[in-house]
C-alpha cells in the first residue's frame, strides 16, 4: 500500500501533513476576508458563500478556493495514512481517502468556475461542483468521526466534532440558506484547523506512517 517515491509522499517528508492543514485555513481566512473587505456590498445573511466569487473582491476568493484546495491534498493523505494499521477497516479508510479527494478537487473547481448566473452552463456547473464536494465533503468526514471514536489514532473529541459537521452540511444541503452555508463553512474550516492541531502536535507519533 506504500507508494515510497510518490510525489505527495516527498512532501510529507519535508513537511508534515499538519502544516499543509494550518497552511489551508490560513489561505481560506485571509483570501475570504479580503473578499468581503472588497465587497462592501456583500451580506453574509443574504448573499450564498459563493457570491464572493463574482464580486469585486472574486480574484481572492477564486483564488483562496484554488490555492487552499491545492494545499489541503497532502494533509488529507496524512489523515488517512494515520489510520493505516492492521486493526483500523481499511475499507474505511479508503471511503475517506478516495472521498476526500473528490471532495477537494471539485471544491478547487469551485473556483474555477465561479457562480455566474449570466453564463448558464458555468452557473450550473458550479452548483453541481459544490453539491458534490459538500455531499462528499460530508462522507469523508463522517468516516473519519467514526475512525477517531472506534480505532482512537485520534482523539475520540474530534469525531464527535466531526458529526456535528456532517449535521450541518446536511442541514445546509436540505435548507440552502446563505447563514447556514457560512456556519457550515466555518465548521470545516475549524474542523481542518483541529485535525491539524493534532497532527502537528503528535507529528512523532505519526511520522513512521508517512
Amino acid at each position: 500500500m506504500k507508494t515510497e517515491n510518490s510525489v505527495i509522499e516527498r512532501l510529507l517528508k519535508i513537511i508534515p501533513g499538519g502544516v499543509y492543514g494550518l497552511i489551508c485555513v490560513g489561505i481560506i481566512i485571509i483570501c475570504d476576508f479580503l473578499a468581503i473587505l472588497f465587497t462592501p456590498e456583500y451580506k453574509i445573511f443574504e448573499n450564498m458563500v459563493s457570491e464572493l466569487g463574482r464580486g469585486p473582491g472574486g480574484i481572492f476568493f477564486n483564488l483562496g478556493l484554488i490555492l487552499s484546495g491545492i494545499v489541503s491534498i497532502p494533509f488529507y493523505i496524512s489523515i488517512a495514512k494515520v489510520f493505516q494499521s492492521e486493526e483500523v477497516n481499511q475499507d474505511l479508510r479508503k471511503i475517506a481517502l478516495i472521498s476526500s479527494i473528490i471532495s477537494v478537487i471539485t471544491y478547487v473547481f469551485i473556483g474555477i468556475f465561479p457562480s455566474y448566473p449570466e453564463f448558464v452552463i458555468i452557473y450550473y456547473a458550479h452548483g453541481v461542483l459544490a453539491f458534490v464536494s459538500i455531499a462528499t465533503g460530508a462522507t469523508y468526514i463522517a468516516t473519519y468521526s467514526i475512525m477517531c471514536i472506534k480505532y482512537k489514532k485520534i482523539s475520540k473529541f474530534h469525531g464527535y466534532y466531526g458529526f456535528f459537521v456532517v449535521g450541518l452540511e446536511i442541514l445546509f444541503l436540505v435548507s440552502w440558506i446563505p447563514i447556514t452555508e457560512w456556519i457550515m463553512t466555518i465548521a470545516i474550516v475549524f474542523w481542518i484547523f483541529l485535525m491539524s492541531s493534532y497532527l502537528v502536535a503528535h507529528n512523532n507519533e505519526f511520522i513512521e506512517k508517512i
